[in-house]
């Protein structure tokens, strides 16, 4: 296996994006444990927080990996539309930048071009990786740049992400009078919750677990599948078969994002 030291300049918009996310969920955190009054919230934001996470994942693995990445099944618009809005409220780039770089991961899984080389270290493949310049080869996403709605969410990215990630959670909090509650816990605490699983999938189902071909890292277990929404549990069988809307060889594999695609399929 080829290893290598090559790692990509820092990006400091990313780099302080990142910081600033983990550091005012933390500062929430400890403000809303001294029961800073405005940061108080009740089981409609946790019910929020849990819909936003829910919806949030299902467009990232089941929209960004599985459809968009890997094309493993047909979606309807209405589908396609929700994937492209519920994606921005995991702030992970638009749909067209994650599956240029997804793509790359396979072509090139353990070796320069990976954009998340595993070789390069854990953290790196975790989230150093995230906050250093990426090159994307969009000529990889050829069949994505014709879909003009995926090139409509590539143009209005960020200002999509602010919206689906802060501001929309914070107007509906308001509703109930608890928007500042509603912007931690929906906004800032679910995105670090919801990042660090994404990220495991680079990082841990790379590192640690069982692993079916010697010549990939690509590994999994249990532990990693519920720890990556069902992405990790069997991540050398995803390798092999990226083709395949399953990422795990059995029925019962923790999985979310196979359930979806499959009560999708019911419901037309």
């Amino acid at each position: 296996m080829e290893t290598t030291t090559k790692k990509n300049p820092y990006d400091f918009g990313k780099l302080s994006s990142v910081v600033l996310v983990h550091a005012i969920t933390l500062l929430g955190i400890v403000l809303w444990w001294n029961k800073t009054p405005a940061l108080q919230f009740t089981w409609r934001s946790v019910t929020l927080a849990l819909a936003w996470f829910v919806f949030s994942c299902a467009a990232i693995t089941a929209g960004y990996h599985r459809l968009f990445s890997h094309p493993t099944y047909r979606a309807t618009l209405p589908l396609k539309i929700f994937y492209l809005l519920f994606s921005e409220a995991g702030f992970q780039g638009s749909a067209l930048q994650w599956s240029a770089l997804h793509r790359l991961h396979h072509l090139f899984v353990d070796r320069d071009g990976d954009p998340y080389n595993i070789q390069r270290g854990f953290w790196f493949a975790h989230i150093g990786w995230v906050v250093r310049k990426t090159d994307p080869d969009f000529s990889r996403v050829k069949d994505l740049a014709k879909d003009p709605l995926i090139l409509w969410q590539h143009r209005f990215d960020f200002p999509l992400g602010v919206v689906m990630t802060f501001a929309l959670p914070t107007m509906i909090g308001m509703l109930w009078g608890e928007a500042l509650g509603a912007l931690l816990l929906v906004g800032f605490l679910r995105l670090a919750i919801q990042w660090h699983m994404t990220f495991c999938v680079n990082s841990v189902a790379h590192y640690w677990g069982h692993r079916d071909d010697p010549k990939s890292s690509a590994r999994g277990s249990r532990l990693t599948a519920l720890i990556t929404f069902g992405e990790g549990g069997s991540h050398g069988y995803h390798h092999a078969h990226p083709g395949d809307y399953h990422t795990g060889v059995h029925w019962y594999n923790f999985d979310p994002a196979k359930w979806w695609i499959w009560l999708c399929s019911k419901v037309g």
